[in-house]
């Protein structure tokens, strides 16, 4: 059996929401699976994102990572991290690395949160790579079935903390 090459990354990104009385709703995108090349049975597979994330650049800081994701994937601009909430996602999985070699890859996904401003329906311009967004009450969202176990615990935590403040 063949030892991989581990290697480590991390991504960055938000979970995105907006309260009403005693509501809280986050912004939830749905993978465009054309986009990721996907075939087979995982064409069919509906992939949630509980907002926007993506690969950190060498040159940036996690916060810029997420803030430059945030606007690639929504459109949107000028959105400041609550400071109080951070989540890391922490997941591994193998895969085919440049020159065909095989690698493992242990993958930290960073979350913070932020408020989505007024009038934000007409900021949002979402990316080839989803194929739209929504809003969902956070406790429907926690129960949706096409959501993985990991992502219900980010948003766990997030109810968890938003309602402390």
């Amino acid at each position: 059996m063949e030892k991989l090459k581990t290697k480590r990354e991390v991504s960055c990104g938000a979970i995105l929401y907006t309260t009403s009385g005693n509501e809280i709703s986050v912004l939830l995108l749905e993978q465009d699976n054309a986009h990721y090349k996907r075939t087979g049975s995982e064409a069919k597979k509906v992939v949630i994102d509980i907002g926007p994330s993506g690969h950190k650049e060498k040159s940036e800081t996690d916060e810029v990572t997420a803030m430059r994701e945030i606007y690639e994937e929504t459109g949107l601009k000028v959105l400041s991290f609550d400071k109080g909430f951070k989540f890391d996602l922490k997941y591994e999985f193998d895969t085919t690395g440049d020159g065909g070699s095989n690698v493992h890859v242990i993958k930290t996904r960073r979350y913070w949160c932020a408020r989505l401003p007024e009038g934000y329906k007409q900021m949002i311009h979402i990316s080839p790579e989803h194929k739209r967004y929504f809003m969902e009450p956070i406790d429907d969202a926690i129960k949706m079935k096409e959501l993985e176990d990991s992502k219900k615990d980010a948003l766990k935590s997030f109810r968890a903390y938003i309602m402390k403040v």
